[in-house]
Parts: structure tokens; C-alpha cells; sequence
């Protein structure tokens, strides 16, 4: 716990001083995680690292996110295409060629969008950071409620350590925290900012469970090492994915090329 805790701060402590840089530290954050998250896909799916996928996956990865960050969102995700096209070619085995694929494209995307919603020049910041503080405070509220209450399970066949405790108190405490956050940032609907924070949580809680079936899938435990106590870096972004995702559908509807605005202001 100890480990998983110490290792957990300083990742936070790394990501938040690099999202408060500025765009090109945080893009240069995000290219770097979505490089590693290529190498561990690559060992996931295909029980090897550098490889053709691996360097058209983290070439990929890295292309979108500096395109991104000019401000060209189609562009970079059209990059993201033609990346993802190449990953399904680059393997000869069917089942491997699709995986490879789908990992260029759901790795891909919400570094996409991160780079995205940073951009926003005026509320690119504050973006970000509710992000990190739904999906973080996502993570440790099922954690510990679960631990706490415990009682039947979420999930057993795809993670048996989740319980629908955990699951409540890890859509519970963002949510409160959304609304809080809503009355800290000023000129926004608290009530919709809490909602939206909810649906960020639970997507976060389904990122979590898919990583949680695609490891499985592998039969493996942890997606790497890199992080003590945690595994790799897929088993610690997985929520974040999740949450990222989502709030791009959320972006989708409302104003894209504003992202940050788009996330955190509603009348």
C-alpha cells in the first residue's frame, strides 16, 4: 500500500507541475505516457516491444499529439487514422492485426483530446485539472469504499477485487467534488458541472474494467512494471482513458474547437 501510495504522489506531482507548464510540456507529457502506453500495448497483444507495430503505434501516438497542439484537432485525427490503418497492416495474424489496431485508436484518441482540452487557451488549465480530480478521486473513493463496505461484487468475472460499494462511492465522491469544483471555477451551472463530472466518473470506472478484460483476454496481470505497486502505465491511465473519452462525446455536441470551455461552462 505504502508503495502504491508513494509511486501514486509522484506521478500526480509530475503531472500536475507539467499541466501547469504550459501546452508544450503537457504535450510533451502526454507523447511521452502515450509512447510507453504503445511499448506496453505491444507486449500486451502481441508478446513483443520493438517491433514494426510498436514504432508505427508510438510513432503515431506522438504525431497526433504535436499536431494537436497547433490547434489542428481534424488533422491529428486524421494522422490518428492513417496510424491506425498502418498498425493493421504492419501484422500478418488476423486476431493480432485487429488488436494492434484497436490499440493505436483507443490509446490514441484521449491523448488526443488531452492535448486538446490543454490547448483551450483560456480554460485549458482548469479542464485538465477536473479531469485529474474526477478520475482520481474516482479511483481512490471505489477503492476505499469498497475496502470499507465491501459486499457483492461489481464485476467478478473481469476484476473480482470490485465490489458495487466501491462502485458507488467511487460515482459519489467525484460527483460532490464536481460541484465543488463548479463553485470554484465560477460562471457555470454547478448542477450540470456535477452531472457531467458523474458520467466522467463512471466512464472512468469502465475504463478501468475494460483494461481490466483486455488483460484478462492475455491472461495477464499487470500491463508492465514501470510503476511500483501499480504495474504499468495502462493499469494507472486506464480510468483516465475513460474519463477522456467521454468528455470528448460531451465536447463533440457542444463546441470542439473550444474543448475546455466546451467541458466546464454550462448555463
Amino acid at each position: 500500500m505504502a508503495q502504491r501510495t508513494g509511486s501514486a504522489l509522484v506521478l500526480a506531482t509530475i503531472a500536475g507541475l507539467l499541466t501547469y507548464a504550459g501546452l508544450w510540456p503537457f504535450t510533451f507529457m502526454v507523447a511521452a505516457g502515450s509512447a510507453i502506453l504503445a511499448w506496453e500495448w505491444g507486449r500486451l497483444v502481441r508478446q513483443a516491444t520493438l517491433d514494426a507495430g510498436f514504432i508505427i503505434h508510438a510513432a503515431t501516438a506522438i504525431a497526433t499529439c504535436i499536431v494537436a497542439a497547433t490547434g489542428s484537432a481534424w488533422t491529428a485525427f486524421l494522422v490518428l487514422v492513417a496510424g491506425t490503418c498502418a498498425a493493421a497492416l504492419a501484422t500478418h495474424k488476423l486476431q493480432t492485426r485487429a488488436w494492434s489496431a484497436f490499440g493505436v485508436l483507443y490509446l490514441g484518441l484521449p491523448g488526443l483530446l488531452l492535448v486538446l482540452f490543454r490547448a483551450d487557451h483560456a480554460y485549458g488549465l482548469a479542464a485538465i485539472l477536473f479531469l485529474f480530480l474526477v478520475v482520481w478521486s474516482a479511483d481512490t473513493a471505489a477503492y476505499f469504499t469498497g475496502r470499507a463496505l465491501g459486499g457483492p461484487k461489481l464485476a467478478p468475472s473481469i476484476s473480482p477485487g470490485k465490489t458495487w460499494s466501491g462502485f458507488a462511492g467511487g460515482l459519489a465522491v467525484p460527483t460532490l467534488l464536481s460541484y465543488g469544483y463548479a463553485l470554484w471555477l465560477g460562471g457555470t451551472s454547478a448542477v450540470i458541472l456535477a452531472l457531467a463530472g458523474a458520467a466522467l466518473a463512471l466512464s472512468s470506472q469502465i475504463g478501468d474494467l475494460v483494461e481490466s478484460s483486455i488483460k484478462r483476454t492475455f491472461h495477464v496481470k499487470d500491463a508492465g512494471q514501470l510503476l511500483p505497486g501499480h504495474g504499468g502505465l495502462f493499469d494507472r491511465v486506464d480510468g483516465l482513458i475513460g474519463a477522456a473519452l467521454a468528455a470528448g462525446v460531451i465536447v463533440y455536441f457542444r463546441d470542439f474547437l473550444n474543448a475546455g470551455r466546451a467541458l466546464l461552462i454550462w448555463p
